[in-house]
Parts: structure tokens; C-alpha cells; sequence
């Protein structure tokens, strides 16, 4: 390989890596901008990123909050897991706020969408928000069991082949 080889790969990587980032900020600031949720809106408590079809974070957003990024990841692993790779689907849309399978409390739900070209699943996008409501007795902390907190939304299919 030569150098003007080298060089044009670098630079080629280079603009894919910041098209990418483009993408997943794009992506969150989309959520702040239509959020329902106060802190979501006022406080950018969410994240956004990007996932292989194994489950492992490629990108994500620098807008919203670093303490998601962990348990959104886990749970794009436990989407891919709980679901099956074979009943995966273009159009499909899948939902939780699972606190053992990602999520962390009830309150932070994880959206997730599969990306395919073709008929090849190729890619994840997935994004956490944090609802101030979720039909629980009140404020968190006050919960002294998880089901206080409010609504608990297993991991399923909300949307299944754009249906």
C-alpha cells in the first residue's frame, strides 16, 4: 500500500467516523427537541447511540447524559437476546424500561430500532429518555419496591414490521 493509498483510507475513515457522530447527535438532539418530557427537554436526560448487529456500541450522541449510555447498551444486548435475531424485522420497534435488563429504574425507557439494507440486518440505533411520570405512587426514592415506581414495560415489540 502507498502513502497516498494510506492517506486516502485515513481520510476516508475520518468522514465516515464524523458522518456517524453526525448521525447519533442528530439523532438525540431530534429526542430533545420533541420530548414530552420536561427533563428530557429542560435537562437532556437521554442518550442516543448507535450498535453492531451484535449488540456493541459503535457511536453515541455527545448531548444527554453519560449514566445512560451504559445501561442503554446492556439493554440493545438484552433486545437482540429476548427477541431473537431470527424474529427481527425491518420496520420493527422495540421498547422497555426494564431496570434488570438495562434501564437502571423505571423512569428511563430504551427505544430501539433494527437497520437493514436489503434484506441484511446491518446495524442498531437506540435511545434512552427519562419520563417524569410513570404512574407510580410519586418521586422515586420514596418507592420501597420497584413495582412503586410505576409501570414496568418488559422487553417487547411495540412495533413490528411498521405495524
Amino acid at each position: 500500500m502507498s502513502f497516498g493509498e494510506t492517506t486516502t483510507n485515513e481520510l476516508h475513515y475520518q468522514v465516515m467516523w464524523n458522518r456517524l457522530i453526525s448521525v447519533v447527535e442528530e439523532q438525540a438532539l431530534t429526542l430533545v427537541r420533541t420530548a414530552f418530557s420536561t427533563s428530557v427537554r429542560e435537562a437532556g436526560d437521554l442518550s442516543a447511540g448507535v450498535f453492531d448487529v451484535q449488540g456493541r456500541m459503535v457511536a453515541q450522541a455527545v448531548t444527554g447524559t453519560p449514566g445512560h449510555v451504559n445501561t442503554m447498551a446492556a439493554a440493545v444486548t438484552h433486545f437482540i437476546n429476548d427477541i431473537g435475531p431470527e424474529r427481527i424485522y425491518p420496520g420493527d420497534v422495540y421498547i422497555t424500561n426494564d431496570p434488570w435488563k438495562g434501564t437502571g429504574h423505571l423512569h428511563d425507557i430504551t427505544v430501539t430500532t433494527p437497520v437493514f439494507v436489503g434484506e441484511n440486518l446491518i446495524a442498531f440505533f437506540a435511545s434512552t429518555a427519562h419520563v417524569v411520570d410513570i404512574g407510580g405512587r410519586g418521586y422515586g426514592p420514596d418507592a420501597r419496591e420497584v413495582y412503586e415506581e410505576g409501570i414496568r414495560i418488559p422487553i417487547m415489540k411495540w412495533v413490528e414490521r411498521g405495524v
